[in-house]
C-alpha cells in the first residue's frame, strides 16, 4: 500500500437512514461504529465487527442543507454500475438467515468458481454475498 494512504471508506448516500441502517445491522449483520445527526443530513459508519479499524463503510441521509445534495440520493439506484460483493465461509448459512427475512435470488454457481446469492438494499443497490468453490 502506498506509505500516504492508510485509510478507506465507501459512502453510500442512502435516501432513508432508518431502513438503510436496519438493513445493514439486522438484515446483514454490519456493526455501527459511529453515528451522528447534523443539520445536514445524518450518518454512521459501519464495519464487518467491532475490530475492524482500518476500513469503514458509510451511511449518509443527506438533506437539502447540505450544498452537495441532488434528488438523485432520494430515489432508488437505476442501474448496477457499482454493487457490494461480500464473501463468506457458509452460503448455507446466509440462505437460511434470509430466508423469510429478505427476498434474494439463488444460489447460482458461476464459472470461476463461485457460488452466489444476490439481493437488493433499500435503495437498491445489487449486493452479492459469495462463497468460493472448493
Amino acid at each position: 500500500m502506498p506509505a500516504h494512504l492508510n485509510h478507506f471508506k465507501v459512502v453510500l448516500r442512502c435516501a432513508n437512514m432508518q431502513r438503510s441502517r436496519e438493513f445493514y445491522t439486522n438484515v446483514l449483520g454490519f456493526v455501527v461504529q459511529q453515528a451522528w445527526t447534523e443539520d445536514e443530513g445524518r450518518g454512521c459508519i459501519l464495519a464487518l465487527d467491532d475490530t475492524q479499524t482500518s476500513a469503514g463503510f458509510e451511511l449518509y441521509e443527506m438533506n437539502r442543507a447540505e450544498r452537495r445534495f441532488q434528488e438523485a440520493f432520494t430515489r432508488p439506484l437505476e442501474n448496477d454500475k457499482i454493487d457490494l460483493q461480500l464473501r463468506t465461509d457458509s452460503l448455507d448459512r446466509w440462505i437460511v438467515r434470509l430466508s423469510g427475512v429478505w427476498p434474494f435470488s439463488g444460489p447460482e454457481v458461476l464459472s470461476w468458481g463461485q457460488r452466489w446469492i444476490k439481493l437488493r438494499d433499500p435503495d437498491n443497490l445489487l449486493i452479492a454475498i459469495y462463497e468460493e468453490i472448493k
